[in-house]
Formats: structure tokens, sequence, C-alpha cells
């Protein structure tokens, strides 16, 4: 009895794991893009940040985002983090903006500032992270986005 139901058991999951990659095989990755960013007027000595996020999905089925994460980084420092949980529905082949309040972290804005008042000749580099959870049954979507800030120098 046990060897029958270890059998149906590990039959109904693999026909879960196959239906779900039946569904939706050709599933693209979101794209998320800054948007926006600025500075809300607080009275505290870690600023709070706005930070505006394009949400596009390229595929043939709505986005029902249940939360998300996010980290951003410049230099290595992470200079905000944070989550959020009252997202809207991405439509299929739609997009959507979203808007997140950050609070800095002191420490790693601290660091940043005294790196950047280093004479530098390279550029800066950023990193954003964020995690999409898209529900209870599905894996959740990592998206990085990394690049590069010119400053321009003054002679």
């Amino acid at each position: 009895m046990k060897l029958f139901t270890f059998r149906l058991a590990t039959l109904f999951i693999m026909l879960i794991l196959t239906s779900c990659a039946a569904l939706n095989p050709n599933f693209e990755k979101p794209k998320v893009s800054v948007n926006s960013f600025k500075i809300l007027p607080r009275g505290s000595i870690n600023p709070t940040f706005e930070i505006g996020l394009r949400v596009v999905n390229p595929n043939s089925i709505p986005l029902n985002l249940k939360g998300m994460s996010y980290t951003a980084s410049i230099e290595d420092n992470k200079i905000f983090s944070g989550v959020a949980n009252q997202l809207p529905i991405v439509q299929a082949y739609g997009e959507e903006d979203i808007k997140l309040n950050a609070q800095a972290d002191l420490f790693g804005g601290i660091r940043l500032f005294a790196d950047l008042m280093k004479k530098r000749d390279t550029p800066i580099s950023y990193t954003l992270k964020v995690k999409l959870d898209v529900g209870t049954f599905a894996l959740p979507i990592y998206i990085t986005r990394e690049g590069n800030l010119t400053i321009p120098t003054t002679h």
C-alpha cells in the first residue's frame, strides 16, 4: 500500500510540473527599468526616496504581482532596499508604472559619499536587483540591471 501511495504521489507531482511547463513554455522575463527617482521631503537625517519603476510584460498572460523586493547599490555600496506588496496586475503585453518608497541605508550612503569625494577617472557602477513574486505555485522572477554612470568632469 505504501508503494502504491508513493507512486501515486510521484505521478501527481510529475503531472503538476509537466502541466505548468506546458502552459507557458515561452515565458519571457518581464523588463524592469527605473523611470523616476526623487528625494521625498522628510525631517529625518536618513533620506527617503520615491523610485518609479516601469514593469513591461512581454508575455501572453498577465502578471499578477503578489510582492516585490528590491535593492540598489552604487559602487558596491547598498544605497536602499525594500519590499512592496500592493502592486498592480501587469496585463498581457502591457506595462505598469510602480512607485516605491525606500529609505536610504545610512552607512551605505556615507561610504558612497566618501567614495565619490575621491578623484575618479572611471565611471560609477550601479546595480538594481528586483525579485518579483507572482504567486504560490510559480517561481519568483529575478531581474538584475547593471550599468555605469559617467559624471562629467569640470576643467
